[in-house]
């Protein structure tokens, strides 16, 4: 098979599969919180990214926690991934694979970064987790503390990325003959 086409259809093939395993562990950070606050849940579906559930009993930590565990757990899980990554691997698909599946979640970070200076100027978007974190979270504290901590996050996750070779390998992939 042509090189270029293999490497697309392994862009492709990871892009899908890591896209699809985000969504379903940013939903399921979600349950986790729900369930843990006591309430039955009445909806999970990953073509639409969404659970719901009724009832339960929230405190202001465990909204807290609703809302930013969707971001959490899958970053959560890719750091431990990218911990894990054999640097010394020469399979393309694994380079690649690898690189998406630590990229998305870490570029999900940005909406941490970004949402707080626009929830400042009365423009967060309506309905969206940082926003809902925002709102209980700037009782107490400024809202750019999580724009803040998102930017160590994402150094983290870059970080490691790099002293991984997680980041050389894929480049090391998609030029290799």
């Amino acid at each position: 098979m042509n090189r270029k086409i293999k490497i697309s259809l392994y862009l492709l093939l990871s892009a899908m599969t890591a896209i699809v395993g985000y969504i379903f562990f940013h939903e399921l950070g979600h349950l986790i919180v729900m369930v843990y606050a006591g309430a039955e849940i009445c909806d999970f579906s990953i073509l639409t990214a969404h659970v719901s559930a009724a009832g339960g009993y929230y405190t202001t930590v465990s909204d807290l926690w609703l809302h930013a565990n969707g971001m959490l757990f899958p970053v959560i899980l890719s750091l431990i991934y990218c911990l894990l990554y054999k640097k010394d691997s020469k399979s393309s698909l694994y380079c690649i694979f690898s690189y998406i599946v630590a990229l998305i979640p870490t570029a999900s970070m940005l909406a941490w970064v970004i949402i707080p200076f626009a929830y400042l100027q009365g423009k967060a978007p309506a309905g969206d987790d940082v926003t809902h974190f925002l709102q209980n979270w700037s009782q107490a504290f400024h809202p750019l503390i999580v724009s803040i901590f998102a930017i160590i996050g994402i150094g983290i996750s870059v970080g490691l990325m790099i002293k991984k070779q997680i980041i050389k390998n894929f480049i090391h992939a998609m030029k290799n003959k």
